[in-house]
């Protein structure tokens, strides 16, 4: 894909991006700006033009990403906005910043949304893209062949369901985390070493998901296979399903959405 890709910001999700798409185009066509000169010379060595300040090679980029943090994104923008290429995109991985008020700030450039998660830093991570109506399919396909540099896209239908991406696989990893942080004290209760009951929560956690991922089977189904009855799993299980876990997860993804709401509301 011949693109020019401009990027508002070098922090991690940003450098995770650019460095996935070094290895599919000419690092020379991406570009990135940041006030970071550290940042900027990591970013450097991956191949990528970088820019101390905005200037007229934003009018290059077919697509520029927006990439600073939420709470500085307006006033980011106010040298940005009279130097984006017609006809051009942007695409924003912020969270909490509705598209149309991001549009309204860019004097309604078009403006697609996605939201990453952090296993974009090891190129294992799952993005929800979401693209308004009557965006045309070059710069749709453009901002899906930037979140595929990092992992899987799945395609939002809706504004609203790019919310729940950010509840589930955006806050996700952290949810998983957690669950490591417990087994991971369990082993060492009963003897294993900080070392030892690592290896054995990540171990856990990796090879489940490798077999989930493999399989074309229902989690269900896959619980199932492990759980025979009366069996040690089984009485395991029971426990977490008297502590509701269905009902612990929805309500975690609830209050992950309310928050989200929080949010937008402050932007708008």
């Amino acid at each position: 894909m011949t693109l020019t890709i401009g990027f508002l910001g070098g922090g991690n999700m940003a450098s995770a991006l650019l460095g996935g798409l070094v290895r599919k185009m000419d690092g020379a066509h991406l570009h990135v700006t940041d006030h970071n000169a550290p940042k900027l010379e990591k970013l450097a060595a991956l191949g990528v033009t970088t820019h101390e300040t905005t200037g007229d090679w934003i009018s290059e980029c077919d697509l520029f990403v927006l990439a600073v943090k939420p709470q500085v994104m307006k006033e980011a923008l106010v040298p940005v906005k009279p130097l984006l290429k017609k006809g051009g995109a942007a695409l924003s991985i912020a969270a909490g910043i509705e598209g149309s008020v991001l549009s309204g700030w860019l004097g309604g450039y078009p403006v697609i949304r996605a939201m990453p998660n952090t296993p974009a830093l090891v190129g294992a991570g799952l993005s929800g893209l979401w693209v308004p109506e009557g965006t045309s399919p070059e710069h749709a396909e453009a901002a899906e062949f930037v979140m595929r540099a990092v992992g899987n896209v799945v395609a939002c239908k809706t504004e609203a369901e790019l919310d729940v991406v950010g509840a589930v696989p955006g806050s996700g990893p952290a949810y998983v985390f957690r669950f490591l942080e417990s087994l991971e004290r369990a082993a060492q209760k009963r003897g294993f070493s900080p070392e030892d009951a690592r290896e054995l929560a990540i171990g856990t956690v990796y090879g489940a998901a490798k077999l989930a991922r493999e399989s074309d089977e229902s989690f269900a189904t896959l619980r199932e296979r492990v759980t025979s009855k009366g069996g040690t799993t089984a009485r395991a299980l029971a426990v977490m399903n008297e502590r509701d876990i269905d009902g612990m997860m929805d309500d975690a993804v609830e209050a992950a959405l309310r928050r989200t709401a929080e949010m937008k509301a402050l932007f708008r």
